[in-house]
């Protein structure tokens, strides 16, 4: 998702930045220095030529920034192109609206236009901005505990818009029972214009919630971007509420220098649009959990506890504020109370939403758990059980042997000329041929049987009770590795040597090590006949003398 210039950039000279680094800083000057000549413009002309001068710079910027959006839409993909194209959506809507604006200002002689229930569509606009934010591709900042993926980020979304609606509502609600009620009930001339203007500056502050909420709590691979962007709908949202205040008060204009929250806002966006990727980071995903930009473990959960709470602060207030009306007596209407009721609603989806997210976080710690404890009794490379889990199932079966005498053996293989297999077809075909005896071996054993990988060639059978011959079990055994194999384009029949010792009820008593050691010997003096064979430990027959043991392999 680049912008089509290379990101990869050394700091000092300017030779050393890449194209988009350098456009977007001359993009950035250009900004600064329009807007001091703006505010200069503001403070010098008279109000008339002021007022024409400002909503016509107001139409250019809202054009101009619609433009880059656009623009830097087609040259990018994914996620990067569609929070630039609701960004250009919400700028074209407001460019048609400074149309308006400017030709009322050049008709009527007035700043501002009159609030009519068709001023609910600046809506719109606010609608396109939490939709632009929220398509902004950015990563919790515990990645590492919740994972990536759209299911999370859908859920974190969803949250998201839940919290702005209560916190929104909430503080709106408040403000209508404590100051608005009572401007509508001394301006009844107006009370249509003030209650639409109530409407479009709960939406406003939804916004501005989500402005908050999304720049605090997720972490962004272009976090300049992140941040131009979230500031261009603050000053929106703020100059919005600055207009809807004075046009449902019956002023006919505001400051001259307010106008520059209206001129600023595009100029950001376009901006933001520019802006290159985090030099830490490139232009692809953020940085891996871990990394030096992260949080660490303390900072992000005090980021999820503020996130918790955050919107059940206002509901709060609000719930406080009118039960103590309604005890006085003093509310003005009911559906004060059904929209308490319908805010509670909300937030109790926004918990359920929690819970189940929560909740699957939980499975995932538990898998993650399970995960952890499966490698560290299993053999990466085969799956098989790991010397630690043979040796801990070998002391149980003697245990048990113990308190109640029965049949028990140990088989130890060894793979010969594993060496060989190695170093004539590679070490991606000794792991081949690991992976094949292993499955083989299990294969050959009964379910309750233990197969272990002890390490490098070696493995270990635990058989235990049954009443199937154990000799019988290790011929098996012998003929199953044998068997051919295709390995690196090349028939490989392995040769193997077993050693076999077995405990029967009434065998004098023996410790684990005691047992592996009779079984090593065994196998020992098996490998000494050089081909695939079994020979079985008995302190009549003593094995042969050991072979020369090749030293370990690491595979």
């Amino acid at each position: 998702m680049s912008d089509g210039a290379p990101s990869g950039v050394l700091a000092g000279s300017g030779a050393g930045r890449s194209p988009t680094d350098r456009l977007f800083r001359r993009a950035s000057a250009s900004v600064l220095v329009f807007m001091l000549a703006t505010l200069l413009a503001g403070v010098v002309l008279p109000e008339r030529p002021g007022l024409l001068l400002f909503r016509c710079l107001a139409v250019a910027v809202y054009a101009a920034g619609t433009a880059v959006c656009l623009v830097c839409a087609a040259r990018n993909r994914g996620r990067e192109r569609h929070w630039r194209l609701l960004s250009a959506a919400m700028l074209l809507f407001l460019l048609a609206v400074t149309v308006i604006v400017l030709r009322a200002a050049v008709v009527t002689d007035s700043g501002l236009i009159r609030l009519t229930p068709a001023s609910l569509l600046f809506l719109l606009p606010c609608a396109f901005g939490v939709a632009s934010l929220l398509t902004y591709p950015t990563e919790p900042f515990d990645l590492a505990v919740r994972g990536p993926g759209p299911v999370q980020d859908a859920r974190w979304y969803v949250i998201t818009i839940l919290d702005g609606v209560v916190v929104a509502g909430a503080a709106t609600l408040v403000a209508w029972e404590t100051i608005l009620h009572h401007m509508v009930s001394i301006a009844d001339s107006h009370a249509e214009s003030i209650i639409v203007g109530i409407a479009v500056s709960a939406t406003t502050l939804m916004l501005t919630v989500v402005v908050v909420l999304i720049t605090t709590f997720r972490y962004a691979h272009r976090q300049l971007g992140l941040g131009l962007l979230g500031t261009a709908f603050l000053a929106f949202a703020v100059t919005m509420n600055v207009y809807l205040y004075s046009a449902s008060t019956a002023q006919t204009d505001v400051p001259r220098l307010a106008d520059l929250g209206v001129i600023l806002p595009p100029l950001l966006v376009g901006l933001a649009a520019l802006s290159p990727p985090d030099r830490s980071t490139g232009d692809g995903p953020a940085a891996p959990p871990g990394a030096g930009h992260r949080d660490d473990a303390r900072t992000a959960s005090r980021r999820r506890g503020w996130h918790s709470v955050l919107p059940y602060l206002p509901l709060l207030v609000a719930g406080v504020v009118t039960m103590s009306m309604a005890a006085r007596g003093s509310l003005h209407a009911q559906y004060e109370i059904w929209a308490l009721l319908g805010l509670l609603v909300v937030a109790l989806i926004r918990q359920l939403t929690t819970m189940a997210d929560n909740i699957r976080l939980l499975a995932r710690v538990e898998e993650s758990q399970r995960q952890l404890r499966h490698l560290a009794f299993h053999d990466p490379l085969t799956d098989l059980a790991n010397r630690t889990l043979f040796a801990d199932r070998l002391d149980h079966a003697l245990a048990r042997w113990r308190r109640h005498p029965h049949r028990l053996a140990v088989i130890f293989c060894d793979l010969n000329d594993f060496k060989r297999v190695n170093d004539a077809l590679g070490h991606a075909a000794g792991d081949d041929l690991l992976r094949v005896t292993a499955r083989r071996l299990a294969e050959s054993v009964r379910a309750d049987d233990t197969v272990a990988r002890l390490g490098g060639d070696e493995f270990a059978i635990l058989l235990e009770g049954g009443t199937e011959d154990f000799a019988v079990i290790g011929r098996r055994l012998t003929e199953a590795v044998r068997t051919p194999v295709h390995l690196a384009d090349t028939t490989y029949s392995a040769a193997a040597s077993f050693g076999l010792v077995i405990v029967e009820p009434d065998s004098a008593p023996v410790s684990a090590q005691d047992l592996l050691h009779r079984a090593d010997l065994a196998m020992y003096a098996a490998k000494a006949h050089g081909v695939t064979s079994l020979t079985t430990y008995g302190p009549t027959h003593p094995p042969a003398p050991p072979a020369p043991r090749p030293p370990p392999l690491t595979t």
